[in-house]
């Protein structure tokens, strides 16, 4: 029962206490009075106070019932608000991780030799030479690798680097979905990898002068074996 209606019913019970109680108060008021006791309406007051705390009861309750819905209000907007930051941080952290431990899309779109390619042409000797300084150039990446920092002395290559290229390679397939590898993507995959840099320009001269110094160093790998 709402808190108005609960009011009315008071009032209703009271108004039947009074139908009932005034003639027999008249009764009384009157034989008091004739009586002399000086108090002919004694029982008035008692029916006013019974208004009074029937009317006070209802507001009581009603006031009570107010801070229960503030109350029930406060919770539900204090969950639901912990509940959207919960799911902000948990969505956060997901994205995070996400990004963290994969390989966006874009880059595994920019590692692949895009359509019609045509690669740089020049001197081969010119760019092995300037492939050599590119490949113990730290500034290439963000890090502060170089391509020489892991393969130092012909160092860390996969047993596959010996294979002629296009080829499998367990990075370019694990991280970028690439089944077969040329060199000069093998290039830019180490370019946004290990030296999380960007990759170098499709057609660059400095692109085609790693990729021809990676010739020598697989060529030396070869001959160590």
């Amino acid at each position: 029962m709402s808190t108005n209606e609960h009011r009315k019913a008071l009032l209703r019970k009271l108004s039947r206490n009074l139908m009932v109680s005034v003639p027999m108060m008249t009764v009384v008021a009157v034989a008091g009075f004739s009586a002399g006791s000086g108090a002919p309406f004694g029982l008035v007051p008692s029916a006013e106070a019974a208004q009074g705390e029937a009317e006070g009861e209802a507001k009581g309750e009603a006031e009570g019932s107010a801070k229960g819905e503030g109350e029930a209000e406060g919770r539900a907007e204090g969950e639901a608000e912990g509940r959207a930051e919960g799911e902000a941080e948990g969505e956060a952290e997901g994205e995070a991780e996400g990004e963290a431990e994969g390989v966006s899309a874009s880059l595994k779109k920019a590692v692949r030799r895009p359509e019609d390619y045509t690669p740089y042409q020049g001197n081969v000797a010119d760019l092995r030479a300037q492939g050599e300084k590119l490949f113990n150039d730290t500034s290439l990446s963000s890090n502060g690798l170089a391509c020489a920092t892991c393969h130092v002395n012909g160092g860390l290559y996969s047993p596959t680097f010996k294979n002629e290229y296009p080829h499998v390679v367990a990075m370019g397939q694990r991280d970028f979905g690439m089944d077969m590898v040329y060199l000069d993507e093998m290039v830019q995959i180490c370019m946004v990898a290990p030296m999380a840099a960007e990759p170098l320009e499709w057609g660059s001269e400095e692109l085609a002068a790693l990729t021809e110094y990676s010739r020598v160093e697989q060529k030396k790998f070869i001959d160590k074996q």
